[in-house]
């Protein structure tokens, strides 16, 4: 006859998976390597200097522009990147809707190669330098409307996030990820007035939130617990039991039992290892022939 097992007793069958809901393994993959390509391609914008209209040093401190819109759209897709590390690992499950949104960001992210060869173009030429500008800042402000969605859509009744998380840290998080669109539509409109005003507030821009990445590694989401070797480990998940590492007698010595308990909730008695009984030695059966019971250590003759 089959038996359940108490674990089947008590909790019952298993649930069936929710193929609705995925892993974040693959979208992480698949986002690392957009991350990957699209800064890669900020250095192909930036052409090999010609020697033919003079020296070499003067072609190549005349691309001053391409090297600063290379430096600007590089720390932009660095923060970015980082953040989107930092909020996939709050994030323990998606959907088909947090595939689309996480695909919005990426088309965003994969334009700004383009955009940073417009804002180079404009500062090389001095002509529409101001338009150039205001494109580069609109591109960095639309993109912030997807990575707003996901974060939105993911902590809503903290369905998708984990249990390194609070719901209170996850609103502190959402107000704090609702002002960079703003911060980026500001500074695109001071664009409108000079460029190099507008360069200068997406620098602090990238600058605050670069400080802000390197100060929030001390204080990371959701509380650490010491484990038995002293190293930090992650909080257990809700609902889950601790339990002690070890046996009884290692840990906390002998559990006493509580007379009024039933016997099968009762805990067995602790066997130490002093109290075992010593096993008799094992004495070697006479010889046959002479009737000695040491012939087993006699050297042979």
């Amino acid at each position: 006859m089959k038996h359940d097992t108490p674990t089947q007793a008590q909790h019952g069958p298993p649930e069936p998976a929710d193929l609705t809901e995925i892993s974040t393994f693959r979208l992480e993959i698949f986002s690392d390597a957009v991350f990957a390509i699209a800064i890669t391609l900020l250095i192909l914008e930036i052409k090999v200097p010609s020697a033919e209209d003079g020296t070499m040093l003067h072609g190549l401190l005349a691309l001053w522009p391409s090297y600063g819109a290379y430096l600007f759209s590089f720390l932009i897709i660095g923060v970015v990147w980082m953040n989107h590390h930092t909020m996939m690992h709050c994030i323990r499950r998606v959907d088909r809707v947090l595939l689309v949104l996480n695909l919005l960001l990426l088309m965003c992210v994969a334009f700004i190669p383009f955009s940073t060869a417009v804002l180079a173009e404009g500062l090389a030429t001095g002509h529409g330098d101001r338009t150039a500008a205001v494109f580069y800042g609109l591109v960095l402000t639309v993109g912030g409307l997807p990575f707003n969605a996901i974060w939105w859509y993911a902590s809503r009744d903290h369905r998708h996030l984990s249990h390194l998380i609070t719901e209170a840290e996850a609103d502190v998080i959402r107000r704090h990820f609702s002002m960079g669109p703003f911060l980026y539509l500001g500074a695109t409109l001071v664009g409108l007035l000079s460029a190099v005003a507008s360069l200068t507030c997406f620098a602090l821009l990238i600058l605050f939130y670069m400080i802000e990445v390197l100060g929030s590694r001390k204080s990371g989401p959701g509380p650490a617990h010491p484990d038995r070797d002293g190293r930090q480990s992650d909080p257990p998940a809700h609902g889950a039991v601790q339990l002690p590492v070890g046996p009884p007698e290692l840990t906390a010595g002998p559990i006493p039992s509580d007379p009024q308990a039933p016997p099968h909730a009762r805990p067995l008695p602790v066997v130490h290892a002093h109290a075992m009984p010593a096993a008799p030695a094992r004495v070697a059966p006479p010889c046959p022939s002479c009737g000695r019971s040491d012939y087993s250590s006699a050297s042979p003759q």
